[in-house]
């Protein structure tokens, strides 16, 4: 199943093109840039922010335009609960600026706060940049018929494409006994969420192992499920988090992992 992020910049590259545009994604950043052309031939690069429900997700350092490794002039914020989809576009400067004052509030609220880690969005700050199409060189109206089926279908296996080739980037070399574990494989299968990837694991009750099966940091093994979900968490956000692994992980059915008599919690 595609992770949220790739469907949110599938839905915005067709809105893109059926308004008379061009868009790529671009892989040199983890923060889902996007080159866009406008109809009048103009390019600019934007920052795609999606998501399912609850607030768009962002880091405190987003407040430093230096810290933005894309160079993005706009971000795009995708509401996939929409039917359609909604699309918000806000200059990055106004973005930074905007991170910036909420998280001086933030500071003053709690002295010694570092100015570091999530830093949620709501509608509230980013609806005035609904439908903004043109600060993006792009048709107000939109034209179905630019995007094909097949258009729309090279899309989507290109985004799988980038999303597999991402993974296996950061998967260990597998060991000569990988395919002979994998048949007697009797671990407890566990799943997280988090910012838009879908993390699948297998925790070993006895010795309270957890080794990552499907998503960053696929392959790595960790010596309990807390520290497989801090390094984890850490590794996608790009900070240092810190997550309690008995309620970061949860069975396919949604139920708590059994702690057994090793662990360490």
């Amino acid at each position: 199943m595609e992770d949220t992020a790739s469907r949110g910049i599938q839905a915005f590259i067709a809105d893109v093109v059926e308004r008379g545009g061009k868009a790529v994604r671009l892989t040199h950043s983890r923060r889902n840039p996007v080159q866009v052309w406008g109809d009048d031939g103009t390019s600019c690069i934007v920052r795609v922010r999606s998501k399912l429900s609850g607030d768009w997700q962002a880091r405190k350092q987003d407040e430093s335009l230096d810290d933005d490794d894309t160079g993005s002039q706009f971000w795009v914020f995708v509401d996939l609960a929409s039917s359609p989809e909604e699309f918000f576009v806000v200059p990055s400067s106004e973005v930074a600026d905007d991170i910036r004052a909420e998280v001086d509030l933030w500071m003053m609220d709690t002295p010694g706060r570092t100015r570091t880690g999530h830093h949620a969005i709501p509608l509230s700050r980013v609806a005035h940049g609904r439908g903004r199409w043109d600060l993006l060189g792009l048709a107000g109206e939109k034209d179905p018929s630019r995007y094909s089926d097949a258009q729309r279908a090279t899309t989507a296996a290109t985004l799988r494409a980038d999303a597999v080739a991402r993974a296996s980037a950061r998967k260990k070399p597998a060991k000569a006994t990988a395919a002979l574990e994998e048949l007697i494989d009797t671990r407890l299968e566990v799943v997280a969420d988090f910012e838009g990837y879908r993390l699948v694991g297998r925790f070993d009750p006895d010795t309270q192992t957890l080794e990552i099966m499907r998503g960053p940091m696929q392959g790595r093994r960790f010596p309990d499920p807390t520290t497989a979900a801090t390094a984890v968490a850490s590794h996608i956000s790009g900070d240092i988090e810190t997550h309690d692994g008995w309620e970061f992980w949860r069975t396919e059915q949604g139920d708590r992992i059994p702690m057994g008599q090793n662990s360490i919690r």
